[in-house]
């Protein structure tokens, strides 16, 4: 198992980093955790290699 850690200032911005990340590899997503806070969006993904 391993994780990817994406943030950004805006939504927008790490919502096309973690589809990006998705888009051009080959894991099984295991978990996915979403935070917001005054200054940044982050996103954790647990994932597993194919």
């Amino acid at each position: 198992m391993k994780t990817k850690i994406f943030y950004a200032f805006n939504e927008k911005t790490v919502e096309s980093k973690v589809n990006d990340f998705l888009e051009n590899s080959s894991v099984e997503v295991i978990d996915l955790k979403f935070s917001a806070t005054v200054f940044y969006f982050s996103v954790l993904i647990l994932y597993r290699e194919n």
